[in-house]
């Protein structure tokens, strides 16, 4: 099913050899539902670190993030995305440190990744360019008891899948990820462009292989001021495994710094019209903000998975490390 939703996502290279038909048929639907292995959000734009490790410190503070999406609720086992993440700026190394965890399951899938990034920063054409790189971990999971099989005997509680290839427990497996990013921003623009596992091993999963399939992430947001109170944040984000491409086109308006609310379409053409996102956000304090985002389904699938919700709640600090450093020197050749 999300494939559906995402149709350029990161496509789960899971392949597993049976004998029968039917079991194959079963499984083929199974890895259509664990299409979508990135964390998915029409948020992202208050979070870009997310998908751009070249972005942590920009917001010059140390911020932390939490987000739970949760997607068509109008159907069980919907997709469902738990993220925690931190960054900040790091002057003693030029640049910022950053780590998250984020929890994604899909149906009988479950895949747990943590992750810790460094980036380079540097002033450039009059903003700062960023380049990062992003190492991480992860653990994926398959309930084979949740698995139903036409073939299967499951009266009185039992398991048996009747399949020698299938497991009738949970199954791990464990494995890297990775990311190389770059980033650009100024008072005006913010622009990021990131290549995920472009080379990715394969993973056993029990008598089967899973793969993250590359990702290619990009991002661009202009700022432009309305008038004294409100600012328009007109932004394009893509996805792409370099075969089939995503699009998210939205516009934010920020009323006198504190009030956020805005429309973004995930497609652009008649096969990959997915969803109209709204979203809101609001700065309760300096240091604390909300935002939230209900997404409501435009494709031929809107009748099943229509509902998706996703909140997120963003602190900022100062940061941990480097804010009394001495400023850089300058040498005055006069004094030579």
């Amino acid at each position: 099913m999300a494939i559906f939703e995402e149709q350029l996502c990161v496509k789960a290279g899971f392949t597993i050899y049976m004998k029968q038909f039917l079991t194959l048929g079963l499984l083929v639907y199974t890895i259509a539902t664990f299409a979508q292995q990135g964390p998915q959000t029409s948020l992202a734009i208050f979070n870009p670190y997310i998908e751009h490790a070249a972005m942590g410190g920009m917001e010059r503070r140390l911020s932390i993030v939490g987000q739970v999406r949760s997607q068509w609720t109008g159907i069980g086992q919907g997709p469902s995305t738990q993220y925690i993440g931190a960054n900040m700026p790091m002057y003693a190394w030029t640049g910022a440190i950053g780590a998250d965890l984020f929890t994604h399951r899909a149906g009988n899938l479950r895949i747990n990744q943590l992750r810790a990034s460094y980036n380079y920063v540097t002033p450039g054409f009059g903003g700062l360019l960023s380049v990062g790189g992003r190492l991480g971990f992860n653990q994926i999971s398959l309930d084979g008891s949740r698995i139903i099989t036409p073939d299967g005997n499951y009266d009185d509680g039992a398991i048996n899948h009747n399949d020698p290839t299938l497991e009738n427990t949970i199954v791990n497996s464990f494995g890297v990820n990775w990311e190389v990013s770059a980033a650009f921003t100024n008072n005006v623009i913010t622009a990021a462009l990131s290549f995920s596992d472009l080379v990715s091993p394969q993973q056993s999963l029990a008598k089967g292989k899973f793969q993250f399939d590359r990702t290619v992430n990009g991002l661009v947001r202009y700022d432009y001021q309305l008038n004294e109170d409100i600012v328009l944040m007109p932004n394009l984000g893509f996805r792409t495994n370099l075969r089939v491409l995503q699009t998210d086109v939205g516009v934010m308006a920020k009323y006198k710094a504190r009030t956020f609310g805005g429309l973004l379409l995930r497609g652009y053409n008649s096969t990959t019209i997915d969803a109209l996102a709204f979203t809101m956000g609001y700065h309760l304090t300096e240091k604390f903000s909300l935002y939230y985002s209900y997404e409501t389904g435009l494709s031929a699938l809107k009748t099943v998975n229509e509902g998706t919700h996703d909140f997120m709640m963003k602190i900022r600090l100062e940061p941990l490390f480097g804010k009394n450093l001495p400023p850089k020197i300058i040498y005055n050749p006069r004094f030579l």
